[in-house]
C-alpha cells in the first residue's frame, strides 16, 4: 500500500525548488554542458580508463604523440621519489626518451592500464577506483602476473583514485585525480598553441568533470552547506529515497563538527572519508603532507572512514615528504605507557611505511538505508570523536615536546 504523501514534506520539497537562490547558483555553478556528464559516464571506471589510455597513447588520434604520456609519467615517478620508492627510471631521464615505441594496455590480466616501454626497459601499472573498493589481495596478484610477464623490466604501480582512497599494498604509489588535473591542466596551459581545436575542447571538457565530480570546491562547498542548512528536511527526503547506504553521514558528520565549536578543522570531507584535524596541533606539524587537495599539515589526523557499510573512527598518519620529522612524531606518541592508546602495527617496518595507522575504533558495523539511520550514525561518530579528543587531549604537549626538541 502506497504511504500518503506527507503535507509538511511536500512543503519542505516546494520550498527547496521555488524558493532556493543557492540551488539556482550550484545548478549554474555546475551545470554546464560537459560531453562526459551527458554520456553518463563521469564515474564509470572503466570510461575513464578508457579515455587515459587514448589520451596517454602516443600514437593516438589527438596527434600530440608522447605530449601527455610524459607529463603524466613524469609526475608518477616524481610521486614515488617522494614516496620513499626507486623510481624505475628518473624523470630527467624519461624526460629525453623517444616514448613513441611505447606499448599501451587495456584489461590485461584485468589491470585498468598497463604502460610498457622496451627502451629503456620499463611497465608502469595503473589500478583506477572512483567509487569501488580494492577486492581481497588485487593489489598483490596484479603484481605477481606483471612480474612473471615483465621480469627484467623495473616497474612502477600507481592506485590512482578519486575519493581519498589509498592503497592497501605499501608497494603502490597513490595517485589522484587533483594530481591528474594539475598534470594535464599544465599541459593544457604550455601547450595551448600547439593543440587542435576538437583536442583542446575534449580536454577542457574532461578537466571540468574532474573538477566538479572529483576535487573540492570551497564554493561548492559553501553553497551545499548553506542549501542542507537552509533545506534540510528536503535534503533529506531526497536521501531516504535515492540515496546510497551511508551517503549522508559524512557530511551530516562534518556539519555537526562545524557547528559545535569544537576546536577542529574540517580538513576533507568527502563521501567515504572525513578529515580532522585538532587546531592546537596544527602550529606544530610542519607542512609535509603530499596531497595537494588537504592542508599540508594534516599528514597528521582523526579520520571517520567508511569500509563497505561500516563506520570507523581513526587516528592516522599519512604520506609525507620527508618521514624523518614524522618518525619522531609517532615514536613519542607510542611510548611505553603512552595515555593515548595509540600504537603501531607494524613494528618492523613502520619507519617505511607510507601511512600508519594509530588508533582504530568501530562506531558501528553496518549502516542500514534511511535518514533516521544515518543520522544516529553521524550523531554515534560525534559522540565518540567528543570522548577520543578528551582522551588524546596531551597530543598537543607530545607535539611541542618533539619541535622543541628538534631545533
Amino acid at each position: 500500500m502506497t504511504r500518503a504523501a506527507d503535507p509538511t514534506d511536500l512543503e519542505a520539497l516546494e520550498r527547496f525548488v521555488v524558493e532556493n537562490d543557492e540551488l539556482l547558483e550550484l545548478e549554474e555553478r555546475i551545470g554546464r554542458f560537459n560531453v562526459f556528464d551527458a554520456l553518463r559516464i563521469e564515474r564509470v571506471e572503466i570510461r575513464h580508463s578508457n579515455f587515459l589510455a587514448w589520451l596517454l597513447d602516443p600514437n593516438g588520434s589527438h596527434g600530440q604523440g608522447d605530449l601527455f604520456l610524459k607529463a603524466v609519467l613524469m609526475d608518477m615517478l616524481k610521486k614515488a621519489r617522494e614516496a620513499g620508492q626507486t623510481p624505475p627510471l628518473s624523470p630527467v631521464l624519461l624526460d629525453g626518451v623517444d616514448l613513441h615505441a611505447i606499448e599501451i594496455r587495456r584489461e590485461w590480466k584485468n589491470l585498468d592500464l598497463l604502460i610498457r616501454s622496451r627502451n629503456p626497459p620499463f611497465v608502469v601499472v595503473v589500478e583506477n577506483k572512483i567509487d569501488s573498493g580494492e577486492h581481497s589481495k588485487q593489489l598483490d596478484r596484479y603484481a605477481q602476473a606483471v612480474h612473471a610477464e615483465f621480469g627484467n623490466a623495473a616497474a612502477l604501480f600507481v592506485f590512482l583514485a578519486a575519493s581519498g582512497q589509498e592503497a592497501s599494498d605499501e608497494s603502490w604509489i597513490d595517485y589522484s585525480y587533483v594530481d591528474l588535473h594539475r598534470v594535464l591542466s599544465r599541459v593544457k596551459r604550455t601547450a595551448a598553441g600547439s593543440l587542435g581545436a576538437d583536442v583542446a575542447i575534449f580536454l577542457d571538457h574532461y578537466l571540468g568533470l574532474i573538477g566538479s565530480r572529483f576535487m573540492n570546491d570551497a564554493k561548492i562547498e559553501e553553497l551545499c552547506r548553506r542549501i542542507y542548512s537552509n533545506h534540510r528536511r528536503a535534503v533529506d527526503l531526497i536521501f531516504e529515497n535515492v540515496g546510497t547506504i551511508g551517503g549522508g553521514v559524512h557530511a551530516r558528520f562534518a556539519e555537526l563538527v562545524r557547528e559545535s565549536g569544537l576546536d577542529c578543522e574540517v580538513v576533507l570531507n568527502e563521501s567515504r572519508v572525513t578529515k580532522i584535524v585538532p587546531r592546537s596541533w596544527l602550529p606544530f606539524l610542519p607542512p609535509l603532507s603530499v596531497y595537494s587537495n588537504q592542508d599540508a599539515r594534516s599528514w597528521l589526523a582523526i579520520r571517520l572512514d567508511t569500509w563497505e557499510t561500516g563506520l570507523y573512527l581513526q587516528v592516522r598518519v599519512t604520506q609525507t615528504t620527508s618521514n624523518d620529522y614524522r618518525n619522531r612524531i609517532v615514536e613519542a606518541l607510542t611510548t611505553a605507557g603512552n595515555p593515548f592508546g595509540f600504537r603501531i602495527s607494524f613494528k618492523r617496518t613502520w619507519r617505511d611505511q607510507k601511512r600508519i595507522t594509530l588508533y582504530t575504533e568501530t562506531v558501528v558495523e553496518e549502516i542500514d538505508n534511511g535518514t533516521d539511520e544515518e543520522e544516529k550514525a553521524a550523531q554515534l561518530a560525534f559522540e565518540r570523536l567528543k570522548t577520543l579528543l578528551q582522551r588524546i587531549a596531551g597530543v598537543r604537549e607530545v607535539l611541542a615536546r618533539v619541535q622543541h626538541d628538534t631545533k
